[in-house]
């Protein structure tokens, strides 16, 4: 097979760190195009850890859901018609610039601070030993579908106030808002919304201690959150609460049952090593790929190369990770590793969420190594394909043996 080497091009997402790799020698900097159903939206994509760096927190590229929405609908408006976006492009802490991701950034902290993540980690560890109980021994199990899918988003669903009955949905729908098929993801986002917002009305006349009656009491206050601010947030929390913690799990399991299980059996054996070694493989292969869009305002040069007015730019987390410019031995993954990276971002948008998604991906990946010490991955596994999605960096399935 002649390996496709445009950076987002049919081979991307079973060979992005060779093809990262390539572009990284290239330069900072290259033009590409990302595929939206059977249309391509042309970016600007930034692929070494320098510039990378430098982008996560240059006021220049902008996140305003209006402006990206404007660039994106000059992109896919076919014959007069304007796409539907996905509910993702709204106005919630991701895509927006300050002020207002100042107020709304302040207004979810609270809810994420070290105590009150660490106060999360007995309820986490119980709802691991649940899934975990549930496993069949000396049988294959896909660990993404049993595990890894469910426990960062019955812990988000828990957080938020979700009722049990209504997890399976929830799961299908975040799931769909993934994919890159334009149809399904604008249904799943109608439905998501649809439920959303009964569910802040069952927490405005129903306040109860989870996340979601308190977000919606402080939107009762008009200089606090607004409708679609709230929405915007919730589907934040929902999506990127939970998918790309799924990745980081499955890319885990994926590369500690590698070279026949060594690092599985070592920090089996050694659970002090694994707070590191989590860090260390969301660096390795990062469970985000690509930082969500940015576009330029104005005119913007980057390493010698100038983006003109009114473009998208994606920074590549996954390849900026691996740049030997910035890590010796990049490509070579060492559970020990001290330096820090960009897997959860940089500046003010660094990832609110990062605390919860490393204990609960700490708290499964520790559990399954201690009570599963000879697991092993069914022969190909790791030739199965990834999960052709534009940010998360996941794996479809991962089937295992467990022992």
């Amino acid at each position: 097979m002649t390996m496709d080497l445009a950076i987002f091009g049919r081979d991307w997402w079973n060979h992005a760190h060779e093809i990262a790799a390539a572009r990284r020698e290239q330069g900072a900097v290259h033009r590409a195009t990302i595929p939206r159903g059977e249309q391509e939206i042309p970016v600007w994509v930034i692929v070494r850890y320098e510039e990378a760096q430098a982008a996560l927190a240059d006021p220049r590229l902008s996140k305003d859901v209006d402006g990206l929405t404007k660039i994106l609908d000059k992109h896919l408006t076919v014959d007069g018609e304007k796409p539907n976006l996905s509910s993702m492009f709204s106005p919630h802490m991701i895509f927006s610039d300050p002020p207002r991701h100042t107020r709304l950034r302040r207004l979810l902290m609270k809810h994420f601070t070290r105590p009150r993540v660490e106060a999360l980690k007995p309820r986490i560890e119980q709802m691991t030993a649940e899934l975990l109980n549930d496993l069949p021994l000396g049988r294959e199990v896909d660990l993404i579908a049993e595990v890894a899918f469910p426990l960062p988003l019955y812990a988000i669903c828990e957080l938020i106030g979700v009722p049990a009955k209504k997890r399976g949905v929830l799961r299908a729908w975040t799931y769909a808002l993934m994919e890159d098929l334009p149809e399904r993801a604008d249904t799943a986002s109608k439905k998501m919304q649809a439920y959303l917002l009964e569910l802040i009305e069952t927490a405005r006349a129903n306040p109860g201690e989870d996340l979601l009656s308190a977000l919606v009491q402080e939107a009762e206050d008009e200089d606090r959150l607004s409708l679609p601010e709230l929405l915007g947030t919730l589907f934040l929390l929902f999506v990127a609460g939970h998918e790309t913690t799924t990745a980081l799990i499955g890319n885990a399991v994926a590369c500690l049952l590698a070279d026949d299980g060594r690092l599985w059996r070592e920090l089996g054996q050694r659970p002090e090593l694994l707070p590191g070694a989590v860090k260390e493989i969301s660096r390795y292969d990062a469970a985000v790929a690509t930082a969500t869009h940015r576009f330029t305002e104005d005119e913007v040069t980057i390493d010698g190369t100038t983006i003109p007015a009114g473009e998208i730019v994606l920074i590549s987390l996954l390849s900026a990770n691996r740049d030997d410019r910035q890590f010796d031995r990049a490509d070579q993954l060492d559970i020990q590793r001290k330096e820090s990276n960009l897997a959860f971002g940089y500046g003010i948008h660094y990832c609110l969420g990062a605390q919860l998604g490393l204990m609960e991906t700490e708290s499964l990946v520790g559990a399954l190594t201690r009570r599963f010490p000879d697991a092993r991955l069914v022969d190909g596994a790791q030739l199965r394909r990834r999960q052709p999605a534009m940010i998360p960096n996941s794996w479809r399935d991962l089937p295992v043996i467990l022992g």
